[in-house]
């Protein structure tokens, strides 16, 4: 598969709010569903050091972080380019540009299914940038295989709003290979001293970089 560059629905500025509530609603169900909010909870269980504030790059709606404040108590915050009003979501949420702005400082920071939105260059910048706030990263993202895009039409797109359906199978279509993946982060933290390690989980369902940065 080729790696597509088709624009998604949730990316527009004029979709109504209501259809966008909605679709960050499916998102976090996703996450929960697959095992990606599970993975930052036991990360954040086994961390070395005590974690009392996580960081969410590219957080949406806080859907994620909402669920990880509830069931370990610990201190939350998100940054997303189009960060939701404190008084709609009941979160600390930043806007700002992972790739170049100044971050929340947190003992782990971690991005569910944002890498694919970003060029190849972009995505090791936020890789780097992220590093200057926070010790750990964990960076998980879809894999582009015509496994889960089977997967994702057969037994998830029918359950789905028509946004989260349809932007999911464009996700898929526009992420990273493992291959690629491995790569930019590896161009992005060369001569850094980070260390990190990349999974693919089963049927190809997502993969993710759990990143140590030096000092």
């Amino acid at each position: 598969m080729e790696r597509s560059l088709e624009t998604e629905w949730m990316e527009e500025p004029n979709v109504p709010a209501r259809l966008m509530e909605q679709a960050y609603r499916d998102l976090t169900r996703i996450h929960r569903f697959l095992g990606d909010t599970e993975l930052v909870i036991s990360a954040i269980r086994r961390n070395p050091s005590p974690v009392r504030r996580v960081l969410d790059v590219g957080c949406g709606h806080g859907g994620v972080l909402r669920d990880l404040r509830r069931r370990l108590g610990v201190k939350v915050v998100g940054v997303d380019l189009l960060a939701p009003l404190p008084a709609e979501c009941g979160l600390s949420i930043v806007r700002a540009d992972a790739t170049r702005d100044s971050l929340p400082h947190a003992d782990l920071a971690f991005s569910m299914n944002v890498g694919h939105h970003l060029s190849p260059a972009d995505l090791g910048a936020m890789i780097r940038n992220v590093g200057r706030h926070c010790p750990r990263f964990i960076l998980i993202d879809l894999v582009r295989h015509p496994l889960p895009l089977l997967l994702f039409r057969t037994f998830l797109a029918p359950i789905l709003s028509r946004i989260a359906a349809s932007d999911g199978q464009a996700s898929i279509r526009r992420s990273f290979t493992p291959l690629e993946f491995r790569q930019i982060t590896g161009e992005a933290l060369a001569g850094s001293g980070a260390r990190f390690r990349h999974s693919v989980g089963p049927l190809y369902i997502r993969q993710w970089v759990d990143i140590s940065y030096a000092g």
